[in-house]
Formats: structure tokens, C-alpha cells, sequence
């Protein structure tokens, strides 16, 4: 149904151990810089809630029971509560709705702000799931029999000097250009992104903010690795919030800060109006939330926010990151000389090996054992380098380290 492959459905493919087999490869060698997920352990009280819960008999029966179709009362209450202790958000509980997961919530968000064909501003490059989640939520044929997704690109990443929106200013008038000759109807921005590993400037998130107010347009903020953000000063719009401006939709998950990857949750933050046209949408689609997962959240924020346990854990858990994204940029630098950007927040970089092209990725791998995903599957500026995920190593950076070495020796010797 899809004109473009999925890079994250190639990354699982090329490490299925079937493949690798096939490849002539031992699954035990593998190095993958491929994979956009965090190796850090969740918090221990997370886990010692999920036990109490499990235990108690009476409580086990409620958590089958189904919660309200925006989520648990006190589980929203909770979460609208951690992102004003951490960052500044004053947000009201009932702004709060809570999902299955960012994944489901940005295509049903979509759906739910606007209409197939409706024009949305995405970056260059960007995370690889925006397009294909698109084309479901807001098809748009343009004459042919499959369905595309109408999607205005601001280009971020410049290959020629190997940096990330390196003139505000120009990629501001760009924008405004959009703006005037697509008239989208939202715009979708992750910070930290993904697979730069860049913060995006207050400067630029400031002026699209007003470009969408000035033109009746949705703003919407992807938080995954906002508690992964490295800058020392935090960005002024990560304390933005919808009564502030009622154009705003932050997106949330529990996948990277609390390493519930499977355990899926996520959560929106947004005005009243897009909170309640949501809510109705899902009543038929989901219906709710997963009620265990609710359970555990709501008890392990209450507790964790009160004894300070949590900032700790996840000052920690961002230290980590920062110091594997030094090792990660060390070793490139050291083993392969070859560009790369430094990673401001999140778990990944951008780096010129090769011609980053599928081939070559696939070459590598064989040559090595050691994967990354090509930079064209997350946009066309991208298309010289390669994604390098150091999250799923953050507990091994001697991995790091001999994955960065192995692909210098093949790039010297080829």
C-alpha cells in the first residue's frame, strides 16, 4: 500500500537472525548501531509496583476492568503533574488523554485535526514513521491508485558542510514560504530529533509557532526523548502548554525514559476542544488504554515525584546517554575520521560512511558485522549518511567502541 519502504521494518529484517545466518554471519557477533530503542533498565519501583499489583488479588481484578476511553483519572493527574515538576508545563489533568501509544496517538491525532489530502509540514530528515502514519491517517491519491501522504518538507540537514540547520534565519524563510504556498494544516516537529540527534533552536520553534497561529494551523511537539535532552539550558517551548497556546499538541511516551518499549502507553497534551474530538474518535476505534499500565504509572509518578526519586533516576539514565554519544562520537572520530554531528539529546547521530546507500549498509554488514540504517530512509538530505543509534549500547560502550573500529578498518581498506 506504501510507495516508500519502512527503514524501521528493514532494520528488523536485516537483524533477524534467519538473515544474518544467511549472510554467512554469527548472531552472536553482531554489532547493531540500527535499532531506535533505549538499553537502559526501567526503574526498579516501576517494577516492584507492577509485582504489587500482580499480587494483590483485588487490585489485579480492577486492573482488568476498562478505565475511562481519555484514561485513569489519577494516572492523568500524575502526568500532568511530571511535566510541570520537570519542565514548567501548567496543564490542567483534563488536557491530558491517555493511549495505547505515541505511534497509535500521532495517527489518530492526525485524523482527528484534519482531512485526507490536508497538507502537513514535516522536517528533512526526520523520524521514518511520520509519512507512512500519514498516508493511513490522511490518504490523498493525486490520481494514482495508491495513496499518498500530502507532506511539505522544510530541509534541515545540510550535507555540504554536515550540520543541522546551520541558518535559522534562511530555514525561517523557507517556512514562511510553505506556509504561503501549501497552506498546511499542521506541522510536526520531534526535539530532540531523530536521526540527527539535534535540539531544535527556540528561535525556529518560536517563529513556526506563529506562522500556525497566523494561519489557523496546528503545532505539534514530539516529546520521546525530551528527558534525554543534553543542553544545559532547556528549550523555552519545552514549558509551552496548551493554555498558553491552544494550537499546541505534545505528543508523550513511556518507550524511552521509563524503557517501556513494549509495554506500550503514550499521552497527548492538548486543548480542551482537540482532547474531547479525540475522545469521541476513540470510543469506536480503541475504546481505552491498557488499565494495568495506567495503574503502575499513576502509583509509581505519585511516589517517585514525592521522594525525588524519579529526577534522580532520570538524570542518571541522560548522563548515560550523554557519555555513550561521547564515547559513540569519539570513536568515529578516532577509528574513521569521517563527519558526524555531535548529538545535543536523544540516543542517536548522523555520519558520513560510505555513500550511506542501501548497498552499502548492506556491504558493511556483511564485511563487519556491524549495521546502521541508511540516512535516505528518513529523508532526501539525508541520503549521504547513515542513522548511528547508541541507545540499545548504552550498557555496553565496549561494543561502541569495536563497532566504530571495525567499520574504520573496512573504510580504510576499501
Amino acid at each position: 500500500m506504501l510507495n516508500r519502504p519502512s527503514a524501521i521494518r528493514e532494520i528488523m529484517r536485516m537483524t533477524d537472525e534467519k538473515n544474518v545466518r544467511r549472510m554467512g554471519l554469527d548472531p552472536t557477533d553482531i554489532i547493531s548501531f540500527g535499532g531506535g530503542w533505549v538499553g537502559h533498565k526501567a526503574p526498579e519501583r516501576l517494577r516492584e509496583i507492577y509485582q504489587d499489583i500482580c499480587a494483590d488479588p483485588q487490585i489485579f481484578h480492577e486492573a482488568g476492568a476498562y478505565p475511562p476511553t481519555p484514561g485513569l483519572r489519577a494516572c492523568r493527574e500524575q502526568l500532568a503533574r511530571l511535566d510541570d515538576e520537570l519542565f514548567g508545563v501548567e496543564v490542567r489533568e483534563e488536557n491530558v488523554l491517555i493511549s495505547q501509544s505515541s505511534t497509535q496517538l500521532t495517527h489518530d491525532v492526525f485524523r482527528a485535526i484534519a482531512n485526507p489530502g490536508d497538507c502537513v509540514v514535516l522536517l528533512d530528515p526526520t523520524y521514518a514513521n511520520y509519512y507512512g502514519q500519514l498516508v493511513f491517517s490522511l490518504p490523498h491519491y493525486n490520481g494514482g491508485v495508491k495513496p499518498e501522504a500530502k507532506v511539505a518538507y522544510l530541509k534541515t540537514f545540510d550535507a555540504e558542510t554536515w550540520s543541522f540547520m546551520p541558518d535559522v534565519d534562511a530555514s525561517i524563510g523557507e517556512l514562511e514560504d510553505i506556509f504561503r504556498k501549501e497552506k498546511p494544516n499542521s506541522m510536526l516537529i520531534p526535539s530532540p530529533d531523530n536521526p540527527t540527534g539535534q535540539v531544535v533552536s527556540d528561535k525556529f520553534v518560536k517563529a513556526a509557532m506563529e506562522l500556525c497561529q497566523e494561519n489557523d494551523a496546528y503545532l505539534l511537539l514530539d516529546n520521546a526523548y525530551k528527558t534525554q535532552c543534553f543542553l544545559e539550558t532547556m528549550p523555552d517551548y519545552y514549558s509551552w502548554s496548551p493554555d498558553e497556546f491552544e494550537n499546541l499538541i505534545l505528543i508523550y511516551s513511556n518507550s524511552k525514559w521509563a524503557r517501556g518499549l513494549g509495554r506500550r502507553m503514550g499521552w497527548i497534551i492538548a486543548s480542551d476542544m482537540v482532547v474531547n474530538g479525540l475522545t469521541q474518535m476513540l470510543n469506536y476505534s480503541l475504546l481505552c488504554a491498557d488499565n494495568l499500565h495506567q495503574l503502575a504509572m499513576a502509583g509509581f509518578l505519585e511516589q517517585t515525584l514525592d521522594d525525588g526519586s524519579l529526577k534522580n533516576y532520570l538524570d542518571d539514565t541522560r548522563n548515560a546517554y550523554k557519555r555513550a554519544a561521547k564515547v559513540t562520537v569519539d570513536a568515529i572520530d578516532e577509528y574513521c575520521g569521517t563527519r558526524r554531528l555531535l548529538p545535543q539529546g536523544g540516543i542517536y547521530t548522523l555520519a558520513e560512511f560510505g555513500d550511506g546507500s542501501d548497498s552499502f549498509v548492506t556491504e558493511l554488514m556483511k564485511n563487519t558485522g556491524v549495521l546502521f540504517v541508511p540516512g535516505i530512509g528518513f529523508g532526501e538530505s539525508a541520503r549521504p549518511g547513515v542513522r548511528v543509534s547508541y541507545g540499545p549500547l548504552v550498557e555496553d560502550m565496549d561494543k561502541i567502541v569495536e563497532g566504530m573500529k571495525r567499520v574504520g578498518e573496512y573504510l580504510h581498506e576499501n
